[in-house]
């Protein structure tokens, strides 16, 4: 099974795909979709949804995972993630694929064992647990991976309960 998991943002997109067979999960590819700031804002929001299809589909994702969103003191800035995160989630629907959502504190707990880690920290962890010589860069491609290794513990922890 291979997993996109998805970091939104407006100027910053991250994207990470591991592939998971048993219990191994094994590092495919991250990186990052950018927009300009000065372009409209449709515009901005056209790319992350077409960029987030294009890598679905280019690695043939099974499964899909979403940050859900942080809201801030910032009402701007969190109506901005909250458009970054709806392009995200159609440009996953438009491949076929269900996003699961979860929250920044869960992920941080679920990969860095803290959930209030710094990103460095989370990082670090999805650098060791993934075999990976160098720290994925940028940081929003990090938390991207760090999203899907996410997806695929709880997916594992609720296929045990299941058969509990």
């Amino acid at each position: 099974m291979r997993i996109i998991g998805i970091d939104p943002g407006l100027n910053v997109t991250g994207v990470g795909i591991v592939e998971v067979a048993g219990n191994q999960c094994r590092y495919l590819h991250h990186g990052a979709i950018r927009t300009r700031p000065s372009a409209p804002k449709g515009a901005r929001l056209v790319a992350i949804r077409d960029g987030v299809r294009e890598m679905a589909r280019q690695w043939q994702a099974d499964a899909a995972a979403v940050e859900s969103s942080f809201v801030g003191n910032n009402a701007r800035s969190a109506m901005a993630l909250g458009e970054a995160r709806a392009a995200a989630i159609i440009g996953l629907a438009d491949s076929g694929l269900v996003a699961v959502e979860y929250a920044p504190a869960l992920v941080k707990q679920t990969v860095a064992g803290y959930g209030r880690g710094e990103k460095s920290q989370v990082a670090e962890m999805v650098r060791l647990q993934l075999g990976l010589a160098t720290l994925p860069t940028p940081a929003d491609a990090a938390d991207a991976l760090a999203i899907a290794m996410t997806h695929w513990a709880h997916a594992r922890l609720n296929a045990l309960g299941a058969r509990l």
